[in-house]
């Protein structure tokens, strides 16, 4: 699932070696040998030892958390063999991995909800796990299923938001473009409860969820379906065809970035003996954004 670097804390005394709640006459020399004698790493979680008393050394381990779904469980591994007895402990499992899972994703988006992630899902939709899908801060044309979301930090030039409502749109204060579209663009094949966002740009879906095996560690699922994000978007596509906003055309290039739809939009105006240079300063004045570059990339002429 994840990687986290932690850093074990080595005990010694008369001899022994200590590490969490267990003690050691023998450690491999290659861990001893690269360990530190101080570890003023502020950021970095340390594995400390029961005995706070003893003299410390301090060891630099890469675990490697694994949810296995066929067994049911949380497995921490490393690349050195002689930690895996220690990250598989009773005192690591009830007394640091809920350190640990809370320090890897205290700056990811959680929502609080136990999602029905089984092997039925996963053998349907062949989902990446944990690829940082949390951390994206850039969330372009996403449709966003889940209200919880909150995209306030985010960027992006337009995002569609699943409601009740009809077709609508507003600019919020970064002039960025929030759209309104409603439920029935959701095929009926897609578990919308389970579904957080679409990217439709690449395809891929995104969900989260709190595992029932611990609710600090957070499962993050991101799968590509072009297929139905494609028809995704084609519902959308139509809903706007019917709506009577005036600016329709310019939503549909926002959205499928297919410069037909201004085209067609700038055909009328002209044909109609309008002022393109006036409707055009409306357009964006209206819209909070500037086509200019997309228009004159396009077409030579006034506009």
């Amino acid at each position: 699932m994840f990687t986290k670097s932690i850093l074990i804390e080595i005990g010694f005394a008369d001899k022994k070696f200590y590490i969490g709640d267990q003690e050691y006459f023998s450690i491999p020399n290659s861990v001893i040998e690269n360990s530190y004698s101080s570890a003023n790493w502020n950021r970095t979680l340390k594995y400390k030892i029961s005995n706070q008393e003893l003299d410390k050394k301090y060891y630099m381990l890469d675990v490697e958390v694994y949810w296995d779904l066929h067994k049911n469980n949380i497995k921490f591994t490393s690349k050195i063999f002689f930690f895996n007895n220690i990250l598989n402990s009773n005192n690591f499992l009830l007394n640091f991995a809920n350190v640990l899972f809370s320090h890897y994703f205290k700056h990811t988006l959680t929502f609080d909800e136990n999602k029905n992630i089984d092997i039925k899902f996963i053998e349907k939709y062949k989902p990446e796990i944990s690829r940082d899908v949390l951390r994206i801060n850039k969330i372009n044309n996403f449709v966003i299923f889940n209200n919880k979301f909150e995209f306030e930090d985010k960027k992006f030039k337009q995002i569609w938001l699943i409601s009740e409502k009809e077709f609508s749109w507003k600019i919020n204060k970064q002039n960025q473009i929030i759209y309104t579209i409603p439920k029935k663009v959701i095929p009926k094949e897609l578990s919308n409860n389970m579904i957080d966002f679409v990217n439709l740009e690449t395809g891929i879906f995104y969900l989260n969820s709190k595992s029932k095996l611990n609710n600090k560690l957070v499962l993050e699922l991101s799968f590509p379906e072009t297929k139905i994000a494609k028809i995704i978007s084609e519902e959308i596509i139509n809903i706007i065809k019917k709506s009577n906003d005036k600016y329709k055309n310019w939503h549909l290039f926002n959205l499928t970035n297919d410069f037909n739809y201004i085209q067609s939009e700038l055909d009328v105006i002209e044909k109609s003996g309008k002022n393109i240079e006036v409707y055009l300063k409306n357009v964006y004045k209206e819209l909070k954004r500037n086509y200019k570059n997309e228009i004159n990339n396009k077409l030579i002429s006034k506009y």
